[in-house]
């Protein structure tokens, strides 16, 4: 049964999905073909489609399943955080200012 409401939201749904694919095929086509072995955006998707995480409720951690080598290349270039050997990687850390304990001189 399709309410109006349904449509609207499954419109929606769809809009914000041709938002997302627009977004990475922008970046998929910046990257040289040669970099990313002339794979498309729909050969990326499907190539890290298996890669997933599993939650567990309680006390226990959340796990990621082991990427291939083809998962970490595409996260690579296209700067995605996955986890691979117990680590975290492609994190993004914020760049602090270096303190010289130098204070600027202001003018009077």
């Amino acid at each position: 049964m399709h309410t109006e409401k349904t449509m609207k939201g499954r419109l929606f749904v769809n809009f914000i999905t041709l938002i997302l694919l627009n977004d990475l095929r922008g970046k998929v086509s910046a990257i040289k073909p040669r970099d990313r072995k002339y794979w498309d955006f729909k050969d990326m998707l499907n190539k890290v489609s298996t890669y997933s995480r599993i939650h567990f409720t309680g006390t226990y951690k959340d796990l990621w399943t082991v990427p291939n080598k083809a998962q970490r290349l595409i996260f690579s270039l296209l700067k995605i955080e996955y986890h691979w050997k117990g680590n975290t990687v492609n994190l993004e850390k914020p760049i602090e200012p270096e303190d010289n304990g130098e204070q600027e001189d202001e003018e009077p």
